[in-house]
């Protein structure tokens, strides 16, 4: 049976599904998305118009996984001509795989989410299924990086250590999610965002410094430090005033981790290549400017 949800004019699931962990399990085939493993194995989604279908899964997951769940209404503090130039982009999340995001969000350290997560992911997940097939599984039948063989050794402690306590505080599940070895604020933040558990939680990445740098939302700031992060909640934490997770929660609250999402991909469209003459934030650019 094929269900469909409406969403709004200009909407891309394309461009949604883009920077979204989401799209590590699913892969793309004639325009449709398919998913590889976990919940709704087998599930397909598309984009007609302003429309998104799926087959094999409910409207609720559809919604998530496409976006369409997201209000624009939550956008109200972000500038409007971000919110213009990227009122295509909604944020897909997955709160019906809250194991196996983990593992794309964790191979992210340090490398090319387009070259080489992707392609690990696409290979780990057309042969395992679901998170038990993980539990003892060899990833260097996958490739030989250091983000492979650490997933490895960490994988039973997400499992015995995060995924037995997801009913808590979003506060105590990131201070799980740090114990675990290899996982600093960055990859505790992004799990948060994009299994929907806390969408106000934005992973501070070198995009995210330089656009809030470049754009100035938030020219000046401090990055979250690990150990602080363990011991406190930001509200109470003594760098609540400068640590820019703090910062981006407190400006732009719910709507801060689809800013951070936007900021990414705007990072990777424009300013990683130069190309400032067709950039559509020119004009609060502060090196166009210059």
């Amino acid at each position: 049976m094929v269900v469909e949800l409406k969403a709004w004019d200009g909407y891309s699931l394309e461009l949604t599904l883009a920077p979204s962990f989401v799209r590590a399990l699913f892969a793309k085939t004639d325009g449709v998305w398919i998913k590889l493993a976990g919940w709704r194995r087998g599930a397909r989604l598309w984009q007609e118009g302003t429309s998104v279908r799926g087959e094999k899964c409910g409207t609720l997951e559809l919604a998530c996984w496409s976006g369409v769940w997201f209000s624009p209404r939550l956008l109200e503090r972000i500038p409007q001509s971000i919110v213009s130039a990227y009122r295509g982009i909604s944020l897909s999340i997955n709160p019906y795989d809250l194991d196996l995001m983990f593992v794309p969000i964790f191979l992210s350290r340090a490398t090319s989410w387009e070259t080489n997560v992707l392609k690990w992911c696409r290979k780990l997940f057309s042969k395992v299924k679901s998170w038990s097939g993980l539990l003892n599984y060899d990833f260097s039948a996958i490739g030989s990086s250091f983000q492979l063989k650490q997933l490895g050794e960490v994988v039973e402690e997400f499992d015995s250590k995060v995924l037995p306590h997801m009913g808590e505080s979003i506060h105590e599940i990131r201070r799980r999610l740090l114990t675990v070895r290899h996982v600093g604020p960055k990859i505790a933040d992004a799990y948060l965002l994009f299994t929907g558990l806390d969408i106000s939680s934005a992973p501070v990445d070198r995009h995210l410094t330089k656009m809030m740098r470049r754009l100035e939302l938030i020219p000046h700031f401090t990055l979250p430090e690990k150990r602080l992060c363990l011991q406190y909640e930001c509200s109470e934490c003594p760098k609540m005033h400068s640590c820019l997770r703090a910062l981006m929660r407190e400006q732009f609250g719910y709507a801060a981790g689809w800013l951070q999402t936007v900021m990414y991909l705007h990072d990777t469209l424009y300013c990683s290549k130069k190309a400032c003459s067709e950039c559509p934030l020119k004009a609060m650019c502060m090196e166009w400017k210059l």
